[in-house]
């Protein structure tokens, strides 16, 4: 996902939200009057809202600026494919620990500081995982 539509796109897919259901809500929590066809613009990329819009929406899907502006190709850049595990030559294949967790977070439940998360938190893990993941491959590649 290299632009700001196909991330849109995807995380209002990941939320499981239809456009119609998007713009139902939005509206009503920030006051606006988007209509479908908005937001078809901005998932295909033919228009990209305004700041502050932009700022809404992060709040909304309760995700970074630079995730929804899909601004997080210099993070994975600095994992590269291999992630150390210890401080030698030992490491551990990055789609190693994708598979671990993303077994986990389907099979079974996942702690975080001591608290099991919930079935939304799950899925914005798997989504994000399912982003990484990507992302390497495509920089590997």
């Amino acid at each position: 996902m290299d632009t700001f539509g196909e991330r849109f796109k995807s995380i209002r897919l990941s939320k499981d939200l239809t456009q119609e259901q998007l713009i139902n809500e939005f509206n009503a929590k920030y006051g606006y009057a988007f209509t479908k066809g908005t937001i078809s613009q901005y998932e295909n990329n033919r228009r990209t809202p305004g700041m502050i819009v932009i700022k809404q929406f992060v709040d909304y899907f309760n995700v970074s600026i630079d995730y929804l502006l899909a601004n997080d190709l210099h993070v994975i850049k600095d994992i590269g494919q291999k992630y150390p595990l210890y401080n030698d030559d030992k490491s551990i294949d990055i789609k190693e620990i994708f598979n671990l967790i993303k077994s986990l977070s389907e099979e079974g439940t996942i702690d975080l500081e001591e608290k099991v998360i919930n079935e939304e938190q799950r899925k914005i893990l798997l989504n994000g995982l399912d982003v990484i993941l990507g992302l390497i491959e495509k920089e590997i590649n």
